[in-house]
């Protein structure tokens, strides 16, 4: 009996030991971010939280609401993660001996320049036979903008800030690049009578310009062409240009609209294009904004029975449904962060990467998240020690904003999840990224 006594009494002067140290290592935690030099020149937000233990670990204006950019995208995965399969959905399909017919429901990766491997769906439109007629269907419901609410016009000459639609093609972008000789070519071909060459632009080096909705190319041909040189542009009113794009790609005539219950009724197949996670890698290393644009439109296709594409009804549903338990319902606007409309709390992506820790095997979760000094947004930021990174995380910037969401390793072992989130600061945001690098590094050695 005194044994046991020994052994209750012991482990529980452990079990409080380890809290007291938990609560005195969040409270210097945050009074660290608190006193930032760096952080005090900007609004900062920041919640840690302890995934085993469940306890938020320090918490500095985890309630606030901030512009959150990329890591918007966070919510477009999980949405992504809770709706669709292994496999990317490309179209409705219906083949027969008189038609080989298909309605597009908004897959990215169609003719994508960096999906290459992955278009059997277009090698079958392609080998259908002189006799079958190419019938593509255009009237699923849907309600696209082609760009985003709060999107900013200054944006608009950048592929990243490429056109939505229910048909994407080559990703809505046309690609500029140095050929043999003095010279540029355009891929798609389609676009090549649209390169202009004049002497307005006056760059040291060759750089492309084109008006805002208008789809002709001005490059400086007094620039000699350097080897390697490429630019990309994105298409501006791109639904106007599907099928002419479309019938210049096959090289034959595609009938275009039609009957739905002919082409993609509800006894129709879906044909799947992608695996998801190399699509969602896309989204989260690269911070594509087109694919993460596009795959909320998907989701919201798959969801809805594959008859209206509309990011707002399912957004509405996920924050009504699987996000109705956050602690701040954000101001959600697109797939992915352009929009400074959207607002958010670090309790909120906290909440939300956690959602992730219990639903995912963890081994794929970190596998999509960009880490620290090796893959993504991160390769140059937040190195681990001998190569072994210790982050996996969203970045999200644009100008006054700086914001890191996700998942960390500390040196004993442990997952703890975090959200920093910066407004409201001129200048260029490397400070702020310097500051959290040595943030991390102490939480790292010391939790």
């Amino acid at each position: 009996m005194p044994n046991r006594f020994l052994f209750f009494a012991l482990a529980t002067s452990l079990v409080f030991a380890s809290c007291a140290g938990t609560r005195r290592f969040g409270r210097t935690l945050q009074k660290n971010v608190q006193n930032s030099p760096v952080f005090s020149h900007s609004l900062t937000g920041f919640t840690l939280f302890d995934p085993e233990k469940g306890k938020t670990i320090a918490d500095v204006n985890g309630d606030h609401y901030f512009t959150p950019a990329s890591n918007t995208k966070i919510l477009t995965l999980y949405t992504c993660l809770k709706i669709l399969g292994d496999s990317v959905p490309g179209m409705i399909w219906v083949q027969d001996e008189k038609s080989t017919g298909f309605a597009p429901i908004g897959d990215p990766t169609f003719l994508h320049p960096r999906f290459q491997a992955w278009q059997q769906i277009f090698h079958d439109i392609k080998s259908a036979s002189p006799e079958q007629d190419i019938h593509v269907a255009d009237i699923l419901k849907d309600d696209i903008t082609p760009l985003g609410p709060g999107w900013a016009w200054d944006d608009l000459n950048y592929d990243y800030s490429a056109e939505r639609t229910f048909f994407p093609m080559y990703g809505n972008v046309k690609r500029v690049f140095a050929v043999t000789g003095d010279s540029v070519d355009v891929e798609p071909s389609y676009w090549r009578p649209n390169l202009i060459e004049t002497g307005f632009i006056h760059a040291d080096s060759l750089s492309c310009f084109q008006q805002q909705d208008d789809n002709s190319i001005w490059y400086d041909a007094t620039v000699p062409v350097r080897a390697g040189y490429e630019d990309w542009l994105p298409v501006r009113g791109a639904n106007k240009y599907l099928q002419a794009l479309l019938e210049d790609t096959l090289g034959r005539h595609v009938t275009w609209g039609g009957d739905y219950e002919r082409v993609g009724g509800r006894t129709f197949p879906v044909r799947y294009s992608c695996p998801v996670d190399t699509v969602y890698r896309r989204i989260m290393y690269q911070s594509d904004n087109f694919i993460a644009e596009q795959m909320l439109l998907v989701a919201s296709g798959k969801h809805s029975g594959f008859y209206l594409l509309n990011q707002d009804s399912v957004i509405n549903w996920m924050l009504d449904n699987a996000l109705s338990d956050l602690p701040q319902r954000p101001r959600w606007v697109d797939g992915s962060g352009l929009s400074r409309y959207n607002l958010a709390s670090p309790r909120d992506f906290v909440q939300v990467l956690m959602k992730l820790w219990r639903e995912q095997p963890h081994e794929r979760l970190f596998s999509l998240f960009p880490a620290g000094g090796v893959s993504g947004t991160l390769s140059g930021w937040y190195r681990g020690e001998n190569g072994k990174p210790y982050v996996f995380a969203k970045s999200g910037s644009m100008s006054g904003v700086q914001c890191l969401s996700g998942y960390m390793l500390t040196k004993r072992n442990k997952v703890l999840i975090f959200s920093f989130m910066h407004n409201n600061f001129v200048g260029s945001g490397k400070p702020w990224k310097e500051e959290m690098s040595r943030m991390l590094g102490y939480i790292r050695d010391h939790y």
